[in-house]
């Protein structure tokens, strides 16, 4: 009888070591399960960050290009948009096809909406506008970029800053 006894303590000793070890090993699952998740939604966040960015990076034409800096430009004074639309379209007359035309400004438009800073089009757009362009045209350019900062009164602070990295950046 205390054999008997000694093997129902050893088995259910055994069944509660196997229950603990169980619960154990699914606490660490949960775990790993939690932390890959955590991980993951920052890779989606970074991904997501980076297609934000995408549609500057898809461009590589540089009057496509100089139209969303435009853009960015513009979008520092918010209530004077339309009027410096119409002043990049008078501008780009001539260099972009009249066909092609809305088409470009509605995509410098839609490209430019995730741009926090006008300063980040010129240092990426920078090395394709200084292969493509000669010094006329980046004249050309940066006038533009002028006009269109001078739309609605008084260039911003960010204009400004920006204007001064284009100069910077396309007449070294």
């Amino acid at each position: 009888m205390a054999f008997l006894g000694i093997l129902v303590a050893a088995v259910s000793g055994a069944v509660i070591w196997y229950w603990r070890f169980k619960m154990v090993r699914e606490a660490g699952n949960e775990i790993i399960d939690s932390v890959e998740r955590m991980r993951g939604a920052y890779k989606r966040g970074k991904r997501r960050k980076q297609a934000e960015a995408a549609p500057l990076a898809s461009i590589a034409d540089p009057a496509i290009a100089a139209v969303a800096f435009f853009f960015c430009l513009a979008k520092e004074k918010p209530m004077y948009v339309d009027a410096a639309k119409n002043v990049i379209r008078s501008r780009m007359n001539g260099i972009i096809r009249p066909g092609d035309m809305e088409e470009v400004l509605v995509f410098g438009d839609w490209a430019s909406k995730n741009v926090t800073s006008p300063e980040d089009p010129i240092r990426r757009f920078r090395d394709l506008w200084m292969k493509a362009l000669d010094m006329q045209e980046r004249q050309q350019l940066i006038g533009i970029a002028e006009d269109v900062a001078a739309v609605g009164g008084e260039r911003t602070t960010e204009q400004e800053h920006a204007l001064q990295t284009l100069r910077r950046s396309l007449m070294n």
